[in-house]
Order: C-alpha cells, then sequence, then structure tokens
C-alpha cells in the first residue's frame, strides 16, 4: 500500500486561502513567511514541514507555561474524561475564582467569560450600570480587545485630535465613537483636564496599567486612582496582559494600586479559553440575575462555555505551578 504523502506549508497555504478569510485565523504574517504549525512542547514549535522554531509568540502571550505543560495536560485529560461544559456550577470554577480572589486586591468577586474581549466589554457595561453614565476614557495605543468601544484609537494611522479617537475598523458606528474620550498614556495633566471636563458623563477610565511595552510613569496610576475615586468614575485595569505575568496578583500588587475592576485573560489558564472580570463585591452584584425582579439594571454574563471545565481545569493547574517558590524570581 502506497503511503499519502503528508500536505507541505504550500499546500495547506493553498487550503488555508481558499477556506479562510484572509488565509488567517489570528495572527497576521506576510506570506512570504506565512507557517503552518504542527505542534510544540515548551518553548519550541514545529511546523507542518518539520522545521522547529523558537516560539517568542507563546500564542500570543497566555502560555505563560509554554507548550503542553505537563501539569495542565493532565489536569485537561484528567477533566476530558469526565466532561468538557455543563453549563452550570462546577467545583472547578468555584475553586478557580476563589484562587483568583486570594491572588488578586481587587477582586471579591468573578465573573467568567471566555475572551478577553468579551471581559473588558462586559466591564464597561457594568461600569456604565453602576454609575448611570454612558462614557468611557481610555488612552491612545491601549488594545482592550476587537470589540466597538475597544477600538478606537487602539492603532490610529496618525496622532488622535484628543479626546477624539478614531475607529481603527470599519463598521463601528459613530454613535459609539461619540461615547469614547481618548487620552495620552502617561500624561496626568491632560487627563486630569479630560475627567474634570466629563466627570458627570464618565462611567469609567480602562487602562492597560502597563501599556503595550510602555511602563507607567511614576505616580501616573496613583493620579488615576485618586481623580476616579474624587469624581465617582470606575477605574478599569486591563490586565489580560500583565495579569499573573508582572505578578501573581498582576499589575496592582506590582504597582501597587487597586482598581474597581480588573479583567484577566487565558494567562490564568495557561491558553485555554477563559478569562475573568474581577471586583468590588458591590459592584460585581450587578451580575447577579435575581436582581433583574427588582428592576435594577443588571449586566448579567451568561456565555454557555462560562467557567467551562476543561478551561476551570487548565487554570488550577496554572496557577498551582505560578504560585510555586521561586517562579517569578
Amino acid at each position: 500500500m502506497t503511503k499519502t504523502p503528508k500536505a507541505t506549508r504550500t499546500e495547506w497555504l493553498r487550503r488555508a486561502g481558499a477556506a479562510l478569510g484572509g488565509a488567517v485565523t489570528s495572527f497576521v504574517l506576510p506570506e512570504s513567511h506565512a507557517i503552518v504549525l504542527s505542534h510544540g512542547l515548551g518553548s519550541r514549535v514545529v511546523d507542518v514541514d518539520g522545521r522547529d522554531y523558537i516560539d517568542y509568540v507563546l500564542g500570543s502571550g497566555p502560555l505563560i507555561l509554554g507548550h503542553a505543560h505537563p501539569a495542565i495536560v493532565e489536569a485537561v485529560s484528567r477533566q476530558a474524561a469526565l466532561g468538557s461544559t455543563f453549563y452550570t456550577l462546577t467545583p472547578a470554577a468555584i475553586e478557580l475564582a476563589e484562587e483568583i480572589i486570594r491572588a488578586v486586591p481587587c477582586a471579591e468577586q468573578i465573573k467568567f467569560v471566555s475572551t478577553g474581549t468579551e471581559a473588558t466589554f462586559h466591564a464597561l457595561r457594568i461600569a456604565r450600570a453602576d454609575t448611570g453614565r454612558t462614557k468611557i476614557l481610555k488612552f491612545e495605543g491601549a488594545f482592550h480587545g476587537v470589540h466597538d468601544y475597544a477600538l478606537i484609537s487602539a492603532f490610529p494611522a496618525v496622532p488622535s485630535d484628543l479626546p477624539q479617537g478614531q475607529p481603527d475598523s470599519a463598521g463601528i458606528p459613530p454613535q459609539v465613537a461619540e461615547t469614547v474620550l481618548v487620552s495620552s498614556w502617561n500624561d496626568l495633566d491632560v487627563t486630569r483636564a479630560l475627567i474634570e471636563q466629563h466627570a458627570e458623563e464618565l462611567a469609567a477610565v480602562i487602562c492597560e496599567p502597563l501599556q503595550r511595552a510602555l511602563p507607567p510613569a511614576p505616580g501616573f496610576l496613583n493620579g488615576l486612582r485618586e481623580l476616579t475615586e474624587r469624581y465617582g468614575i470606575l477605574l478599569i485595569f486591563d490586565e489580560v496582559v500583565t495579569g499573573f505575568r508582572l505578578a501573581y496578583g498582576g499589575a496592582q500588587e506590582r504597582y501597587g494600586v487597586v482598581p474597581d475592576l480588573a479583567t484577566f485573560g487565558k494567562a490564568l489558564s495557561g491558553g485555554y479559553p477563559l478569562a475573568a472580570i474581577a471586583g468590588r463585591r458591590e459592584i460585581m452584584a450587578l451580575t447577579d440575575p435575581t436582581r433583574r425582579s427588582h428592576g435594577e439594571p443588571v449586566a448579567h454574563l451568561s456565555g454557555t462555555l462560562n467557567g467551562n471545565l476543561l478551561a476551570a481545569a487548565a487554570g488550577l493547574a496554572t496557577l498551582h505551578v505560578l504560585r510555586q517558590p521561586g517562579v517569578y524570581d
């Protein structure tokens, strides 16, 4: 019997071009450098042609323990044999929420979602429900996912005409852009002026506490905390990048500034589809579905895969490894 040859990179790319928009799933590379990966272990990946690479991308960052870490593989394999998702409470999801609360300074309650985009989207909705206000303030160049509110001046082609931002995508209604104010990262004077001018309209200030490769200037995060507290605005730390990386408790532990809400992404589950919103109990109470009967504003999060068992098992295994002595050193 003749053995069928394996498809090569060229063949897989041809098929991707026919089946996938832009021949990509997420990460975009020029065609000359496009790769189709077969498997990975630790810090290395192998493509369909058998070439070996050091993986500096690490799944866009969440593979904090590398590919196929034995503890995660064992936990997910064990759970997969018992079920993958039940759309209801499970011990793994409850235990993972409890561990996040122990780790993260602002966390008194947790809501699980599947992606960082969902986490920041819902955090902003919760802030609007809590304050009764409609506008948010973000920083030029900060990336908070791919929902409409996030894609304002995340990737501006030219500097924005602050505080007016630029939509980063076609299809974003102008009415959405009008609810988003944009400030300059690390410029506390400009930010203070915008907050003071729009305080009665602002529900939240959202930021990456370490914006991409730009650390916060001394006193900047403390200044944001003081301003938002003064005017009753919620401070949201988007810790999808920094959470469980800069420190076990994230940037808020590292920098000593505690927000009202924080969002976390797939680093907490070693790359499995899981994200979370964490915050003060009285704010997170708005997501309690039983409050709907009282006519109160509710931002109830009911995603089918929220806190699903495979991701929760991976999360418990990941955090168990991360909190061992010497890991962050």
